[in-house]
């Protein structure tokens, strides 16, 4: 018989090295259709990705709450309204902040007056098309020119 041949350390990690290179370019080409066969299947039984174990991560956002806030599930928001006799912000959500009714933002509206002041940053104009819809849809009037500034119409009647 024939007496087997020693490999020496080096060749076996080169022989496994070249195997594990064989086994991930088969895998490679394997792969697009393994796809497909994994597809057609999912959607031939309508597997929901629960049932297939896909948990997706809440997608993480970029914002300047501190750690504190995140970890008790609060939100953070901005506050695109400021008080012009004072340092109070605030955001209109189901109901005005009180410094707008207080500072006559809603008789400056209805006058036709800009109401720009009360805005934190005026040239947002996502920020200030909010606004003025919101101050439209209380007082029942419609902007005018010189409140809208650099809004167009269209841009008002798209949001």
């Amino acid at each position: 018989m024939a007496e087997a041949k020693k490999l020496s350390l080096a060749d076996i990690l080169a022989k496994r090295k070249e195997f594990e290179e064989m086994v991930a370019a088969q895998l490679q080409s394997e792969r697009p259709a393994a796809l497909a066969s994994v597809l057609e299947q999912i959607e031939l039984f309508n597997f929901t990705a629960s049932e297939l174990g896909l948990h997706a991560a809440p997608v993480a956002r970029a914002s300047t709450a501190n750690a504190s806030n995140k970890a008790a599930g609060t939100r953070v928001m901005t506050k695109p309204l400021k008080s012009t006799k004072g340092e109070e912000t605030g955001v209109w959500l189901a109901h005005p902040p009180k410094f707008l009714e207080a500072e006559g933002a809603f008789a400056s509206y209805k006058a036709g007056k800009s109401v720009d002041a009360w805005l934190v940053t005026p040239a947002d104009k996502k920020a200030k098309i909010n606004f003025l819809k919101k101050l439209a849809s209380r007082e029942g009037k419609v902007p005018n020119k010189d409140q809208m500034g650099e809004i167009t119409e269209a841009e008002f009647k798209a949001v």
